[in-house]
């Protein structure tokens, strides 16, 4: 077995034996033809079929990817999909001939529609062959946007917007592939799924998000886990610490962020406590910090303004928030010995901070300018943008929290989002979560529906960062429980691994998250009055 197929059989990602589910061999074989498949397409302007294939178990491979051992029996139907005026995508289905009687809609991230399966091995997305081996038939529509955390397909031939590439990516494409998913999985299974499932992480949230508010009736179980909604601001929040060193025209070392880190993390006055320098708690925490040592000499009063800056968050000259920061107490670095990708604090060859790609390709659809330099933007400029682009693209926004209509459908919603995500600031999470609350009687009729954990310090849908997350494997357990038994989950297991080692390092849990018990936690904590760093 290689590296990668070992994870699909790994307890974090393996969460239904598939190998019990019932054999429906003999009608795929019966059902699974080109004649079924066209005479369904054929309701589908847009949908064209491309072959279908039987897959034996064992090793499945595709071109410039790493095998896969161990694949269950399956079929795929595969398909094209017209997206938009210039791009056709590739829409699959899959059907394990063990199947669970389930369907899992795949997601992507970033704003792709569907992630490598080399990706999924320590990112925590369900990719289509880990619902295969679950026993779950899938579908995965790309949008013909790649599988890399790549943009650039936003743009047309002479470097402008394509409007309705991106507003199939935005809604329509995920919603198109379910439902002609789900009439085929009627079609060559002979029934109905039991219950229809989406989970994604980051983008890939953001896509489970859209479908509980915009299309109620596609799912039955929905997981987003640190969903990217607030979109437009979160651009703005992904690219700050780049924008405050040029225009400030001072670097911070990394070791002062680290020393901070360290502090803020140790005290438990503020555990999930968003930061704010107007905040009495955080101002005694910051002038603490003043001529603490470091690697690099004493954190100055110099050095402190432009990490609070960093901090705080884009706001404008006015004082109005752009977007939430990340605090001292969110890791803004990559992990030493793995895991390179994530964090703004990290220097690249030329000396400058590194970028979210995707923020910096995002602001260049924003400005309409795919040269678009946000290392040369002033204060003022990056307000000027923020301000006059937001009306433009308001369709991408996703701050749209209706869920109303979907709890009236009887679907359930699971939002996970950690208080150390260095991508996604909780903070939006928590201002989502009571933007929802305003379209139901009571938090305790929403929490019917929509319940929301907030592991602490856990980092961007990842296993390995500075706090327990919820892992696959029991966050869809929880979720088929509350789906399926009625089982409402009021806590949720949690664990950070060693993905090196294959070795959990810390296992514990996280409550639902309760607006009023939050409160409490918040007020309680503004009023201590011997806060301070040993």
């Amino acid at each position: 077995m290689n590296g990668i197929t070992k994870w699909y059989e790994h307890r974090l990602f393996y969460w239904m034996d598939g190998e019990t589910a019932p054999s429906m061999e003999k009608i795929l074989k019966e059902n699974c033809t080109e004649e079924k498949i066209r005479r369904i397409l054929d309701h589908y302007e847009n949908i064209t079929l491309e072959n279908i294939e039987f897959y034996s178990r064992g090793t499945y491979s595709e071109p410039e990817k790493v095998c896969l051992d161990n694949i269950p029996d399956f079929y795929v139907i595969r398909m094209k999909q017209q997206v938009s005026k210039n791009h056709h995508g590739t829409f699959r289905v899959y059907l394990p001939v063990r199947w669970n009687r389930r369907f899992m809609g795949i997601t992507g991230a970033g704003t792709n529609n569907e992630v490598d399966w080399f990706s999924s091995v320590t990112f925590n997305v369900i990719s289509w062959p880990m619902a295969v081996k679950n026993g779950y038939a899938c579908a995965v529509a790309d949008n013909d946007t790649g599988i890399r955390l790549d943009c650039t397909w936003g743009f047309d031939a002479q470097g402008k917007p394509e409007r309705d590439h991106i507003m199939a990516w935005a809604y329509d494409t995920a919603h198109e592939m379910t439902v002609c998913a789900k009439e085929l999985l009627m079609a060559v299974y002979g029934e109905k799924p039991l219950a229809s499932y989406m989970q994604g992480t980051s983008g890939g949230a953001r896509q489970v998000i859209t479908e509980a508010v915009k299309y109620p009736e596609d799912y039955d179980g929905l997981w987003a886990d640190g969903p990217a909604i607030n979109h437009y601001d979160l651009v703005f929040a992904c690219l700050w610490a780049a924008v405050v060193e040029a225009n400030e025209k001072h670097i911070v070392p990394l070791s002062k962020y680290k020393a901070a880190f360290a502090l803020a993390t140790a005290e438990e006055c503020l555990k999930d406590y968003p930061f704010n320098s107007r905040d009495m708690v955080w101002m005694n925490f910051i002038n603490r910090l003043i001529g603490y040592p470091t690697e690099d000499g004493p954190i100055t009063r110099r050095d402190l303004q432009v990490m609070v800056k960093t901090w705080d968050g884009p706001f404008t000259k006015d004082g109005k928030r752009m977007g939430y920061g990340f605090g001292p107490a969110i890791r803004q670095w990559p992990l030493e010995q793995y895991n390179q990708f994530y964090g703004y604090l990290t220097r690249k060859e030329d000396g400058k901070l590194g970028l979210m790609p995707i923020a910096e390709q995002l602001m260049r659809w924003f400005t309409g300018n795919p040269d678009f330099d946000v290392y040369r933007c002033t204060y003022e400029e990056y307000e000027r943008i923020y301000t006059e682009c937001k009306k433009e693209f308001r369709e991408i926004h996703f701050k749209e929290a209706d869920f109303s209509a979907f709890a009236a459908h009887g679907g359930k919603l699971m939002i996970t989002q950690g208080t150390g995500d260095c991508v996604v600031p909780y903070q939006a999470a928590i201002d989502y979560y009571n933007d929802a609350l305003d379209y139901f009687p009571s938090e305790r009729i929403m929490n019917e529906s929509v319940r929301m954990f907030m592991p602490y310090l856990a980092g961007h849908s990842i296993l390995d960062w500075s706090g327990p997350a919820v892992s696959i494997s029991e966050g869809m357990k929880v979720l088929t429980d509350w789906v399926e038994q009625g089982q409402a989950p009021e806590i949720i297991p949690t664990i950070r691994y060693d993905f090196q080692k294959d070795e959990p390092v810390c296992e514990s849990s996280v409550e639902v998250f309760r607006q009023w018990e939050y409160k409490k936690r918040r007020n309680r904590s503004s009023l201590s009055s011997d806060y301070g760093i040993k």
